[in-house]
């Protein structure tokens, strides 16, 4: 088998229960062989007696019939163990599937876009978020700011540096960034970052002339530089001897 064969649909969305309504729209993607895409489409064509001939069908049709039978066996042996299954749950048990249900098929809640309020004072600044209100936490001296951001929650707070970046030019992508580094750090997070550290992108990916090739190696030359200084700088603001 392919590792990768082709992807098609979903054509349509196909409703399980017509009477019901729908909590969400569940995407499959089955790997298929021919026999049984041949098996799908013989019975969606014989449950319309043949009609109309098969040459006749679109493309789009031929899918819709081969994913309406799929879609169809699986609803059917669904709503087949529905009552036992039913019948068995504990009320604990069916709650316990109910809030497992309501995390991987509900949206989370968008939030608000509120411009950030930064309140600086010596080595501190208060922050707004929408889980915690009005919090105050360390401000590094290397940290550009916040006054450009949207409120988000306490474990969003991060710490910017001021970026570092290098650019080549080639005849094919014009200027391009090659290399962005900045000094980071998220003190609230889910696994709170106690130092800071680098975010570093390094990214080229062209076809290039002669020229445009020493262009870019030119160019990681200097990426190279200004990310030693860089990374020296974040040695120093973690108190790390080199």
């Amino acid at each position: 088998m392919s590792a990768k064969p082709p992807v098609f649909g979903p054509t349509d969305t196909i409703p399980a229960d017509e009477n019901a309504t729908p909590l969400a729209v569940v995407a499959l993607a089955v790997t298929v062989t021919r026999e049984q895409l041949r098996t799908a489409l013989a019975a969606g064509h014989a449950e319309m007696a043949g009609q109309p001939p098969l040459d006749d069908i679109s493309v789009l049709d031929v899918r819709r019939e081969i994913e309406g039978h799929l879609a169809a066996g699986a609803i059917v042996a669904v709503d087949d163990e529905t009552p036992t299954v039913t019948e068995r749950l504990t009320p604990e048990y069916a709650a316990q599937l109910d809030a497992a249900i309501g995390r991987a098929y509900t949206r989370p809640v968008a939030f608000p876009r509120i411009p950030q309020d930064p309140q600086y004072s010596q080595g501190t600044v208060t922050l707004k978020t929408l889980d915690q209100g009005d919090v105050t936490t360390a401000e590094p001296v290397w940290c550009r700011g916040h006054d450009d951001e949207i409120v988000g929650r306490l474990a969003d707070i991060t710490h910017y540096g001021a970026a570092v970046t290098a650019d080549a030019v080639t005849t094919r992508d014009g200027r391009t960034c090659i290399m962005a580094a900045q000094i980071t750090q998220a003190p609230h997070g889910r696994h709170p970052e106690k130092l800071p550290l680098m975010s570093i992108r390094v990214d080229v990916d062209t076809l290039a002339t002669t020229e445009d090739a020493r262009n870019i190696s030119q160019a990681l030359r200097v990426a190279a530089i200004r990310l030693d200084r860089a990374t020296a700088d974040l040695a120093h603001q973690r108190g790390e001897q080199r």
